[in-house]
Order: C-alpha cells, then sequence, then structure tokens
C-alpha cells in the first residue's frame, strides 16, 4: 500500500543542489512525488511504499547537499492531486509567501570545475566563470526569490545547446546552476587602460596580458564576484609601495593571494586549524603568523625574503588567501607568484562594483583593469577571520560566510531591522525564527559608504519582502546609522517602533545570539569607543546582560582624552593624559615619547586634562594605544588597531623571564594609569626589555578578566570588542578562564567587533519587541 506526504523544509535550499540531490535519492529509492522552489523554501510531495518513505525522510535529514542548512523539516498531511508512483520531476518554481528560504553566501570554485578549467580537453578550458551546482556566485548577483536564472544578473545571456542540456539534467552537476555558462555563451573578460579605453576582448589574451604586465611591475584593478581587487606582485617592493604611495595608504597591512597551500606555508607558519581556515570553502582571508625565517631587521620588525617588506610592515602576522573563482586561479597560474589583492575603493568607501567608479575614482591608482560583463548585483568584499582562542574569530564577515543566518529558537512577532554601529557596520534583520546578518558594509562617514549602507538595506528587503514593524539602532545620536532609524521611524504609516540599544551591551548581546541565549552572562565588552549611558565614552566594560537588560558591575577608571579625536590617532595624548595624575611636569617631559612636547605645550595640555568637562573615557583600546606609545612603539596610528598590533607583535618577541603586573582594581573599577606607571618603574629600575613589559601588559589584563570572573563563577563568560582581536590577548584568556574551570561563550561566525553589533541590536529586539 502507498503511502502519500508533504515534505515544507526552510534553510538554505535554493541554489546548492538540493533539488537535484532529492530527484537522485527519490529516483534511487524508486518514489515518485515532485519537488519545487519559492519564497517559503523548498515543497517535495512523496507517494511509495511507507518503508521507501521513511528512508528517503531519514537520509534527507541526515545527508543533505554539502552546500544545504536543513533549520526547518516539516512533515504535511498531503491532500493534493494524485501522483504518479513510477515519476519524480521538479516543478518551476513559485514566487509569493513570505520568504524563508535562506540566500546562500558565494562559494569558492570546487575542485570539479578547476578540474574543467586545466583540462584541455574540457570546454571550459581556461574559461574565468566556469562554475556548477556545488560552487560560484549566489548571494552578489541575485535579485529576487526564489533563486532561479531569470532573477540574477545572468538572465540576460542566452544559455548555449551544450549549457542548457546540462542546465535541464538532473542528474549533471550543473543541473539548476543558476549562472552555468561556458565560452560560447557566457560572460566575457575586456582589458582596457584606467580610462576605459578598450585594449582587448579576446579571453586569452587578456588573461595573459595581465599575467605578463603583473610580472612587470604594473597596478590592476580586477574584477571578481563581489567587486574589484587592487593587484599587483606581492614581491616587489617597487610595485607595492606604488600602490601604497597611490592609494595613500601609508602602513596598513595588504592582503596576499597566494597560489596554494605550498607557496602559503613558504609565508607563514600556522596550526592544522589555520590552514584548514585557509582551504576551506568559504576561503577567507586569514590572519596568520609570518614565516619564523622571516625574522630580522634591528628593530625586529618582520622580513619575508619574497615577499616585499612594505606588504605588511612593522607586524609578526600576514594575511593570505587562496584563490577562490576560476579567474584568480588561472591568474595565479600564470604569474606563478603571490599578489597583493586589496579591496579597491577610497579610503572610507566601500567596495567598487562597477568599472565606470574605477575610471572616476581610482584611475590615477591603476595602470590597468580587467573587467567582466556580469554584473554585480550586491557588493561583497573579503571575509577576514584567524584562529584565536581555540576557536574561529571573524574580523570582518563577507564573501563565503554572509549573509549569516542563525537560527532563533524565540521567534521575532514582526519584521524586525537593526541598523547597526558607525563604523564596521552591518545590517541585521529578523523574520520570523531567522536571523539574517548581511556582509560587511565598512566605515560610515562617507557619502558613498551612506549610500552602499541603503543599497545593501534595499537589497535585503526587496530578497525577503521585509517591512519592518521596528528598527533598533545605537544609543549614540549621531552615528548615521540612528539618523536613519530615526528618520525611518518617524517617516513610515507603519507604526514602526524605533528601539536604541547601548554599544557596548549590543557587543555582549552579539555573542548571546551567536549562543542562542538570554540567560545572564558575563560580559567584557572592550573597544575603541562607544556612547555610556551617562555620555561619556566607553571601551572597558564589565557588564552583567540577559537578553534585555545589563548591569555596569565595572571597568576601565575614566580618563581624559585631551584633543578629543586626536586622541586615537596620537597614543602620547593619552598616555599624557593617565600619567598626569602620578609623575611631574619635569618626569613627564624626560619621557622619549613626550619629549616632542615644549614645556609650554606640555603645560596646556595639562590644563586641558585637568579641566573640568574634558571628555572622559574608559577604553581599552585607548590603553593599549598608551602602553604602546610608552614603549616607543608607535607614536602615531595610521589605521585602526595599529597601536595594538604593533604592541602584540613586540610582546611576541619577548625572550627571557616576563614580569608580573597587576592592574589593580579599586572600588570596582580598574586602574590603567597605575598599571602603566608600574610599566616605567620596571623600565627605569630593573632595566626589563620592552618586549617583556608590552607580554606582561597583555598578561595583566587577561589577568584581571579571570579574577573579575572568579566572582561569577556560575555565569558564563562572552568576549566581545575590537581589543579581543589581540590573539595574544584572547588566547592567555581563554587559557586562564578554563584552568579556573569558568565557561567562555564562542563566538561562532560572528564578528567580535563592531560588525556584531547589529546581530545584537536585533538579540534585544527579539526579546523586547511586542513580547
Amino acid at each position: 500500500m502507498s503511502t502519500k506526504i508533504s515534505l515544507h523544509i526552510t534553510g538554505i535550499v535554493q541554489g546548492v543542489g538540493f533539488r537535484p540531490h532529492v530527484f537522485r535519492l527519490a529516483h534511487e529509492l524508486g518514489l515518485g512525488g515532485s519537488i519545487r522552489n519559492d519564497a517559503e523554501g523548498v515543497f517535495i510531495r512523496l507517494v511509495g511504499a511507507q518503508y521507501k518513505v521513511d528512508e528517503f525522510i531519514e537520509k534527507l535529514r541526515s545527508a543533505p547537499p554539502p552546500l544545504a542548512r536543513i533549520d526547518g523539516f516539516t512533515l504535511i498531511a498531503d491532500d493534493g492531486p494524485d501522483l504518479d508512483e513510477t515519476r519524480f520531476v521538479i516543478e518551476e518554481s513559485q514566487a509569493g509567501g513570505e520568504a524563508q528560504v535562506v540566500v546562500s553566501p558565494d562559494k569558492s570554485m570546487c575542485p570539479d570545475c578547476l578540474a574543467d578549467i586545466r583540462n584541455p580537453k574540457d570546454r571550459h578550458y581556461r574559461y574565468p566563470f566556469t562554475n556548477c551546482t556545488n560552487c560560484g556566485p549566489r548571494y552578489t548577483l541575485i535579485k529576487a526569490l526564489p533563486y532561479d536564472r531569470k532573477h540574477t544578473s545572468m538572465a540576460h545571456f542566452a544559455m548555449c545547446a551544450e549549457c542548457e542540456a546540462e542546465y535541464k539534467n538532473p542528474l549533471d552537476r550543473r543541473y539548476h546552476a543558476q549562472p552555468v555558462s561556458c565560452p560560447n555563451c557566457g560572460p566575457t573578460l575586456s582589458l582596457t587602460g584606467p580610462d576605459g579605453r578598450l585594449i582587448s576582448s579576446a579571453p586569452d589574451f587578456c588573461l595573459d596580458e595581465c599575467a605578463r604586465l603583473l610580472k612587470q611591475g604594473a597596478i590592476f584593478a580586477i574584477k571578481g564576484l563581489g567587486g574589484f581587487h587592487l593587484v599587483c606582485d606581492a614581491t616587489s617592493e617597487e610595485a607595492v609601495s606604488a600602490l601604497r604611495a597611490r592609494k595613500v595608504r601609508p602602513a596598513k597591512p595588504l592582503a596576499v593571494m597566494v597560489k596554494d597551500p605550498a607557496m602559503a606555508k613558504s609565508f607563514a607558519d600556522g596550526a592544522d586549524e589555520e590552514w584548514q581556515l585557509l582551504c576551506s570553502r568559504e576561503r577567507p582571508i586569514v590572519i596568520m603568523k609570518k614565516a619564523a625565517a622571516a625574522i630580522g631587521s634591528p628593530l625586529n620588525v618582520v622580513q619575508q625574503s619574497e615577499l616585499a617588506p612594505s606588504v605588511a610592515p612593522g607586524i609578526d602576522r600576514i594575511g593570505l588567501f587562496l584563490p577562490y573563482t576560476p579567474l584568480h586561479a588561472l591568474l595565479l597560474d600564470a604569474v606563478d607568484r603571490p599578489l597583493v589583492a586589496t579591496s579597491a575603493n577610497r579610503s572610507g568607501e566601500p567596495i567598487i562594483i562597477d568599472a565606470a567608479d574605477i575610471h572616476q575614482k581610482l584611475a590615477g591608482v591603476v595602470d590597468y583593469i580587467l573587467d567582466h560583463d556580469r554584473p554585480i548585483v550586491s557588493g561583497c568584499d573579503d571575509s577576514v577571520v584567524q584562529w584565536c582562542a581555540g576557536q574561529l574569530q571573524v574580523i570582518r564577515l563577507a564573501r563565503g560566510y554572509a549573509p549569516l543566518a542563525i537560527l532563533s529558537p524565540r521567534p521575532s512577532q514582526s519584521h524586525l531591522m537593526a541598523v547597526g554601529p558607525q563604523q564596521k557596520n552591518t545590517l541585521a534583520f529578523g523574520l520570523g525564527h531567522n536571523l539574517f546578518l548581511s556582509p560587511h558594509i565598512g566605515d560610515l562617514f562617507s557619502i558613498e559608504a551612506e549610500d552602499y549602507f541603503i543599497r545593501t538595506l534595499e537589497s535585503f528587503k526587496r530578497l525577503y519582502q521585509v517591512e519592518p514593524g521596528c528598527v533598533v539602532a545605537d544609543h549614540h545620536p549621531d552615528y548615521a546609522p540612528s539618523r536613519f532609524a530615526r528618520r525611518y521611524a518617524q517617516s513610515s504609516d507603519r507604526g514602526v517602533e524605533l528601539l536604541t540599544v547601548q554599544h557596548h551591551f549590543a557587543h555582549i548581546l552579539s555573542v548571546m545570539a551567536a549562543n542562542s541565549l538570554s540567560e545572564p552572562v558575563l560580559g567584557f565588552s572592550f573597544d575603541g569607543t562607544g556612547l555610556g549611558d551617562d555620555m561619556s565614552l566607553w571601551g572597558g566594560e564589565v557588564l552583567l546582560c540577559s537578553a534585555t537588560h545589563f548591569e555596569r558591575l565595572g571597568g576601565l577608571k575614566p580618563f581624559a582624552l585631551p584633543g578629543g579625536d586626536k586622541a586615537s590617532s596620537e597614543p602620547w595624548r593619552v598616555l599624557l593624559s593617565l600619567l598626569s595624575g602620578y609623575l611631574s611636569a619635569s618626569r613627564l617631559q624626560g619621557l622619549p615619547c613626550l619629549a616632542h612636547l615644549s614645556p609650554s605645550m606640555l603645560s596646556n595640555h595639562l590644563k586641558v586634562i585637568s579641566r573640568p568637562g574634558t571628555l572622559q573615557s574608559s577604553s581599552m583600546g585607548r590603553l593599549f594605544d598608551a602602553a604602546a606609545a610608552l614603549l616607543g612603539i608607535c607614536q602615531r596610528v595610521e589605521f585602526e588597531g595599529q597601536a595594538g598590533m604593533l604592541l602584540e607583535a613586540f610582546a611576541a618577541r619577548a625572550t627571557g623571564p616576563i614580569p608580573t603586573l597587576i592592574l589593580e582594581e579599586k572600588h570596582g573599577q580598574w586602574d590603567g594609569a597605575a598599571l602603566l606607571v608600574s610599566m616605567l618603574e620596571q623600565m627605569d629600575t630593573l632595566d626589563t626589555p620592552p618586549e617583556c613589559l608590552a607580554k606582561a601588559f597583555i598578561n595583566a589584563i587577561a589577568d584581571a578578566i579571570v579574577e573579575k570572573a572568579r566572582h561569577y563563577p556560575n555565569l558564563p563568560v562572552a568576549l566581545s570588542g575590537g581589543v579581543f582581536q589581540s590573539r595574544t590577548l584572547a588566547n592567555a584568556t581563554a587559557l586562564k578562564l578554563s584552568q579556573q574551570g569558568l565557561k567562555l561563550l564562542p563566538w561562532g561566525q560572528v564578528p567580535v567587533n563592531d560588525g556584531g553589533i547589529a546581530l545584537g541590536q536585533l538579540w534585544y529586539a527579539v526579546h523586547s519587541f511586542n513580547q
């Protein structure tokens, strides 16, 4: 006797080969029925013997397609038309309904497609846009759900007979691979000058000439999956220095794309987990330790005999990633050397996705442009990650990981939208049980960046038919996203509610969301800045958090920030502020890092520091800056986090005994100034090497965290904020917490820095709005 049932499946089930997988499984078991996509997920109808239906369900649950993720699996009574037991069919997709399907992130090329482009006998040989169901672009080319070719930027490319045959064959790995194409029918390359003047559109010539010019020192803008890279020979100091000069990027590390793991291992030392991240399907930029053999120079600045010294000057880390598209793989095959591949943009602006913007904004930066005619619908940068504290730590959430979808056990009762922070902005949306975190948008300090913010928001609203009943923003009223949220709520005629969440509370909430926690946690929220409830700048906070409330248990003792924003780029200002209550003017004048101040300048600064009303901060990030200034490591910050990176690189070179320093707690506040005074005493009386003091400083912060956590042994610990991107601090803290038997919450794939704030805001709304 036959059984007839229906299944409704939600999650990442479109664009990942789900339908052909189900077709093959049903065919294998001799079941009849059908499958179709729509905006709500995948619907399957089955008919056949009960034991075969049961086996189908068990196999589909336990072994879905490799790129799929099943969030919901519901059996439904089937009262539809009769089914043919001898035939299983794939039906046309249907639009309509509330979107519950999860848009898959872009995926790196699979081994099969890589083999195709390297096989002279295959029709995809050297074709830069080869893909199949198991790989290729998704998020960056989709315009609407359900995910079908007509809803992508491939719609205007008519398939040739061979591609169409593969596309329509459920047993072929290119079945319903929406970007499927070949040299006869798909996108093509073009090589132009920086002004757009066409040099060639012959595919092989474009690739070969690009490789030849790169080896001669040229700087290219090359269009990838989610935008353009600026590319040059990473072994040429002349080329890298020229790129830095033209882009006005004097010191920030540049990412390097390498041909394969073997090439990567000549530049970096890593643990097994780091090599696994490098080779993962997401293909992120992985921050790794520079190869030990590369260490040299009088200042122990890390050099690499084959990489240009200016790729990542002064630090002991290097960001490496592998080719993730056929175009990149073919290019690396041709040049057979590492390439700098950094986002094509002007400082503070989003990644460029159209060659016209390269002509307009970067014509003076690049020598040539390698373009193609497959439009990018949604820009998406490269993800940046590291292995830290025994787990994955995401620094920039983008290609391969985003859009990130998290399943919430508590559904939102309305559509929710969180607009995130001012820096490292991302957006988050709540629809039922699904929470979505957008790819990295960036710092919102320019009109172009704010426009990109709006475009990303509109993309998500279009894909998921979002009509927010609640919008969530940071407490800071002058952040661009906060202003947008107010305007959005006020202009809506749908009664949109506006919620605001304190910045550092949202940091901890993001970790809670990653772990589906609403019960209390002990949070340590350390970053550069964020507006506190007392209108001062917080950044070194100890918080007792639930999903809707927090209590400030303590943190870093506030100090003045002379010069306001200048203090973040001139660390000596913070050091002067912290030491002014301990040292005389003459003693301060004698410090090498303050020697540039004349007596009158020093006197003026001290007056500002002591003046009532001077901006106050409890920022742990600024304390790290001050320590770097004291040790003579960094006098001026060229990019965010530079002082902390240099301090960590310094600490990594410590040899000999590491002194014990203590970050004392007095009346619930840590005395950062006293810690710096202790360091100064070590330098003066014991002649302790600065490298050892850098390590001792970081250890003191870790010890203080663990000592605080020991008073709350039943609470899991959440670490969040950009300061915890210091692997030395995160590793030491995790180890010491473990030794005390205290639980550290994992970050999952949620960024530890401000990139996770929007998810934290959303987690607050899920538990607060209309509940």
